[in-house]
């Protein structure tokens, strides 16, 4: 009598019987049973049989002496070598920062840390076993030894430590476009030379002055190709400003003191992780360790590194120009702004939409040398050899102020442009403790959700006085006067094909 032939499940089965597994997939199996995975999930996964499974288990001295062997081949360019990968980059990170720092570390405490990477990373399924902590050990030749009493005794400096032990680890992981830093800096948005003595030494966040305060948070990556956008964080969810805006330029976010929050800053990293993931990019950001900077769970895209909360700022690349350029870019608009109300003796006006706008033009024109400096300055050692960027960019605003001067505008005497840029550089700009409760005075009057409800914190100045919006005929009016004015003008093709875009774009618009 024929055979019957095989069906689909029995041809299936057979070819996962006869399935060959890598070394790297077996020792994958032994990591992922050792770290308390459920075994049929492990043998589904990897098409194997339960006795398969058990058999790789049994003979698990003799894969890892072949895996050894294979591991220092050097004609095998790579070689997977852990199921938790991340995991294990955390904790190997955290070993080395612990062995510089002189602390003794030993099998318990590494367990403990794993377990606690494992969390914040949503691993769940993760348990640190005996076996697999012997195999993280011997994959990274750990070996615990007791440390001299000297060498304990013997003071660390954190600077020497970050820089020629844990600041390296990253920057031979990462590509320098893949390299971040961002830093939050308060902002009184409408603070003019004539009312600087009011502003100089407010760090709080609430009273008087609170109203023309925001927080600005700035990012860029190490070679100076990519700033990221800008996240401001105001009082009010929905300025009388904003009404009627569907876009704006920046990334806005709002609470009751415009301060960086635990849940600002969550929010913030998850929409910038789906930006890297949909560009297929692994990117580490460095940031401060403070209560409104959590570990993110699930992150797909992006590495947080947090600096020591005892390192110096001048390690922080942001403070050592990028922020500094930037606000006398500002500044200097704004007063530009202030000298044309005087001239043309008007009121002056200035909204937080057009803090946006103008911090948004400034922005675009911090150059990629003022960053690459920056990036120096804080220790981050250049990997492209670029040139002398000492002089990279220069606003002495000498002019500006003189022109300030002669049009009658009051500006102390003795203060430069860039000491009238920093005067807000201290201001408060993070919560102190996770979830900060405390209310604001009577001049910062907040709603049950925490945020301020007063048009008098709301807006220029000009709460009630509401222009209409501009229909798409007067939008094209005025695109036709702006073209009329840039061709009498020397443009380049980038400025005509910006026009073109922007017509077609307004034409694309339903009527209003």
């Amino acid at each position: 009598m024929a055979e019957a032939p095989a069906d689909a499940s029995t041809v299936a089965a057979t070819t996962k019987k006869k399935k060959s597994l890598s070394i790297e997939e077996k020792i994958d199996i032994i990591n992922a049973v050792e770290s308390g995975k459920k075994k049929a999930e492990i043998a589904a996964e990897y098409g194997i049989k339960k006795n398969s499974l058990s058999s790789i288990m049994k003979n698990k001295d003799k894969v890892l002496e072949a895996f050894e062997s294979l591991r220092f081949d050097p004609k095998r360019k790579r070689l997977r070598t852990a199921f938790y990968t991340d995991l294990e980059e955390a904790l190997m990170r955290w070993y080395r920062i612990a062995q510089c720092l002189n602390v003794p570390v030993n099998g318990p405490m590494l367990r403990l840390k794993a377990n606690d990477f494992a969390q914040k990373l949503g691993h769940s399924d993760f348990k640190c076993s005996n076996g697999w902590l012997d195999r993280f050990k011997s994959r990274y030749g750990l070996v615990f030894r007791a440390q001299p009493v000297e060498a304990t005794a013997t003071p660390v400096d954190p600077s020497t430590v970050w820089c020629q032990n844990v600041l390296p680890y990253y920057l031979n992981d990462y590509h320098p476009k893949n390299i971040f830093n961002i830093k939050e800096t308060g902002l009184f948005y409408r603070m003019l030379p004539t009312n600087t003595f009011a502003f100089k030494g407010e760090t709080c966040s609430i009273g008087k002055l609170c109203k023309d305060r925001i927080t600005l948070v700035v990012g860029t990556n190490m070679d100076g190709s990519e700033k990221l956008p800008l996240l401001v964080i105001g009082k009010n969810r929905n300025p009388h400003c904003f009404k009627g805006m569907k876009s704006l330029p920046v990334y806005y976010e709002a609470n009751r003191k415009a301060w960086m929050t635990s849940e600002v800053f969550e929010q913030w990293m998850r929409k910038l992780d789906e930006k890297f993931q949909a560009q297929q990019r692994r990117v580490v950001i460095f940031v401060d360790s403070f209560p409104a900077h959590p570990e993110v769970k699930d992150l797909k895209s992006i590495e947080l590194a947090f600096f020591p909360s005892c390192l110096s700022s001048k390690f922080i690349a942001m403070k050592q120009g990028v922020i500094k350029s930037l606000k006398i870019k500002y500044r200097h608009c704004l007063i530009k702004k202030f000298l044309r109300s005087v001239e043309d003796s008007k009121e002056f006006m200035f909204s937080l939409l057009d803090a946006v706008d103008t911090l948004h033009l400034c922005w675009r024109t911090v150059t990629p040398e003022t960053i690459i400096k920056s990036y120096e300055e804080a220790g981050f050692k250049s990997q492209k050899g670029e040139g002398d960027t000492s002089n990279a960019e220069t606003d002495s605003g000498l002019d500006l102020v003189a022109h300030a001067l002669a049009a009658g505008v009051e500006f102390p005497e003795g203060l430069s442009l860039e000491e009238y840029a920093a005067l807000d550089d201290d201001v408060e700009t993070c919560e102190a403790a996770a979830n900060d409760e405390s209310v604001g005075t009577e001049d910062s009057k907040s709603d049950e959700t925490g945020f301020c409800t007063s048009d008098e914190e709301d807006d220029s100045g000009s709460a009630g006085t509401e222009l209409p919006l501009p229909s798409k005929n007067e939008a094209l009016t005025a695109l036709d006067t702006l073209k009329k004015f840039l061709r009498s003008e020397d443009m380049n093709d980038l400025l005509h094909d910006s026009l073109a875009d922007l017509e077609n774009f307004i034409n694309s618009l339903s009527s209003k």
